[in-house]
């Protein structure tokens, strides 16, 4: 985030204790003017918000309330701006966003272009956590634009590096490094050195994605000696940190743990738990790369421990992941099992938090579109308000005929302008009908449009059982093993297709996927509406799943690329469907049926699709199918059950 350079001279100010008391006392004594109380108050809650975001955050609104009462607009900006931070380090972002916006108003009010680039830079982070990242940029060109015209060349740079930024979150490595590149330039120019090193840290890891692992580790390197020369210990853990990992990947583990212990060595002294935990992450998967696995249950339980204790789900799932293959590493299969389901279902959670910033993502946008049209409104009201009052004054000074001319111009010109207000009010609704059609698609996208439209009808959806549902669970067989001989980009993408595959096999036969847990895929036939599916059609989509993995199995074995086996299960039986939870919710259904599905999947072959006797009967009679008995199979926590295998006939 980008600071202004008098920000960064408070923030030295403040580095030694004795100063930071004195700050205080100014503060507290009363009798000094405000305008010196304002600025020790401001220099404590920026210090604070980074270290302490919470502390951080009572400090600033006590200096927001100072502000106020004195009206200094140079410090209510402060205050907005310091606000912002510290909600955006918590991670709310709507109140982060909410206070950038309070910042720029003032910024603009004061025609302080300088602050108002910086503010629109500071924005765009926000935008870009929420997802929406063509706004992102859209706001970073206009700050570039702003500091061009000004000359502000340090403004121009740190604007380069969050343009960067945005397009790596976008994927787009060559148009990151070109603006990385920029800044690096731009700071080298003005002799910066720290922001020449953070420059090189973006582009050195940069490098490291694209697979230029030998000149990232060079980049990295220049960035930890200027960093060491700054004195600046937190940044350059980091540094190091990011060195090991690219050494990891290039295979030389010893010399990629040396680099994390000095990391860790910094974070444990300044006391930065966030980085810690991925710190204790990549250690264990370099310990992992050398088969030391007891070093490496070490390392990740230690990095769990610390993302459990902060709320960090990303990290959970990292860590929770390199323990499950530590275990397995050392033999204890069970333990790895179970470990194994941690990690599926914090991936799962981490799809439903995704989803719930993309619904918050779509709100914030139709409020903010519902906001501009009030504003102009009460602009227009004013704006009239004012113009009758100068006609009143204008009676008493021109003769009849002269109001009467004056009377026909007011009424031409609040025409026109009621008449470019309509036009602009209808393209803003449009607008918001736009993205109620985005919001509605995604919501439809969560929950089935039954489900869907009761919740909107009555802000909640009721539980419902179902009599008969035939529910489907495959899995991939041998998905941590095959796993491994994928980068994980290459796992994403594989997964993603073959699920890509079976979504639209599900909405052809009409049957309601209801989630997917890791590797594993779940469907249902019967609900919610029960007339839409039923056995029959589950079936026949199982049929085609089967087809379609082995097909792709067939393309990527021809291409010399390993590939997934897939086996399916299906029960029928009463469920009970509804919607688990009130924010970031997903529609689920449970029951005994539920448990039995999973189990005749876990039970069958791969390439097979097994069913239960009880959808046997169902679907015996089905034209185009064949059934071959299994008789009694044992089914763990089930006993021995009666199944069959189908095919086409």
């Amino acid at each position: 985030m980008r600071l202004f350079l008098s920000l960064t001279l408070c923030l030295l100010a403040t580095a030694a204790r004795p100063q930071s008391d004195s700050l205080w006392s100014v503060w507290r004594n009363e009798a000094l003017p405000d305008s010196a109380r304002l600025k020790a108050i401001a220099t404590l809650s920026w210090k604070a918000v980074f270290e302490k975001p919470d502390s951080g955050l009572a400090l600033a609104r006590m200096q927001l309330e100072l502000a106020r009462t004195t009206g200094d607009p140079k410090a209510l900006y402060t205050a907005y701006n310091t606000l912002a931070v510290g909600h955006k380090m918590r991670s709310d972002l709507p109140a982060a966003l909410d206070h950038f916006n309070r910042a720029l108003e003032v910024a603009r009010s004061m025609t302080d272009r300088g602050r108002t680039a910086a503010t629109l830079s500071n924005m765009s982070t926000v935008y870009k956590d929420l997802g929406d990242l063509p706004r992102a940029l859209e706001l970073l060109h206009q700050s570039l634009r702003i500091d061009q015209e000004l000359g502000n060349t340090e403004g121009v740079a740190s604007t380069y590096n969050n343009i960067g930024n945005t397009y790596k979150r976008l994927n787009e490595f060559g148009k990151a490094l070109e603006n990385y590149e920029r800044s690096a330039a731009l700071y080298n120019e003005l002799g910066n050195a720290k922001g020449r090193a953070s420059a090189l840290v973006s582009i050195g890891t940069t490098h490291s994605d694209l697979g230029e692992r030998e000149k990232a580790a060079t980049e990295l390197q220049e960035a930890i000696g200027l960093y060491r020369g700054l004195g600046n210990r937190l940044d350059r853990g980091k540094a190091h940190n990011n060195l090991g990992q690219v050494l990891s990947r290039l295979g030389r583990p010893r010399e990629a743990l040396a680099h994390f212990d000095t990391a860790r060595t910094v974070f444990t002294e300044l006391d930065a738990k966030d980085p810690l935990t991925r710190n204790l992450y990549y250690t264990g998967e370099a310990y992992l790369a050398e088969g030391r696995a007891a070093d490496a249950l070490k390392a990740c339980r230690r990095g769990l421990a610390l993302a459990d204790s902060l709320g960090l789900l990303a990290q959970r799932k990292e860590c929770t992941e390199c323990v499950m293959r530590a275990l397995a590493l050392a033999g204890d299969y069970r333990s790895a099992y179970e470990a194994q389901r941690s990690y599926v279902a914090l991936d799962d959670t981490l799809d439903k938090v995704n989803n719930g910033k993309e619904v918050m993502r779509l709100e914030l946008v139709r409020d903010f579109e519902q906001q501009q049209i009030a504003d102009s409104l009460a602009r227009v009201k004013e704006a009239y308000a004012q113009q009758l009052a100068f006609d009143r004054r204008m009676a008493d000074e021109r003769s009849r005929r002269g109001l009467l001319i004056a009377g026909i111009l007011l009424v031409l010109v609040i025409a026109g302008a009621l008449l470019n207000r309509l036009r602009y009010t209808q393209r803003a609704k449009r607008a918001i009908e736009h993205e109620k059609e985005r919001s509605d698609e995604l919501l439809h996208n969560i929950l089935p449009v039954e489900v869907a439209a009761e919740l909107k009808a009555k802000g909640r959806a009721e539980a419902r059982s179902y009599d008969t549902a035939t529910v489907l669970f495959t899995d991939f067989k041998g998905f941590t093993q095959l796993s491994e001989q994928l980068s994980a980009a290459e796992l994403v993408e594989e997964i993603d297709a073959c699920f890509k595959g079976l979504d639209s096999i599900v909405e052809r036969h009409r049957v309601e996927k209801i989630k997917t847990i890791g590797d594993a895929y779940m469907a249902a036939a019967g609900l919610p509406d029960p007339q839409a599916s039923g056995a029959a059609d589950i079936v026949l989509a199982a049929l085609d799943m089967r087809d379609h993995i082995a097909q792709r199995r067939t393309e990527r074995l021809r291409a010399g690329k390993p590939a997934f086996e897939m086996r399916i299960g299906l029960h029928s039986g009463p469920v009970i469907a509804g919607i688990v939870g009130v924010r970031k919710f997903a529609y689920d259904i449970w029951g005994d049926t539920v448990n039995t599905a999973a189990r005749m999947e876990s039970s069958g072959e791969a390439g097979r699709v097994n069913i239960s006797a009880t959808t046997y009967e169902l679907v015996k009679d089905t034209p185009g199918l064949r059934f071959e008995p299994r008789g009694l199979v044992h089914a763990k926590g089930k006993g021995d059950l009666r199944m069959y295998f189908v095919e086409r006939a």
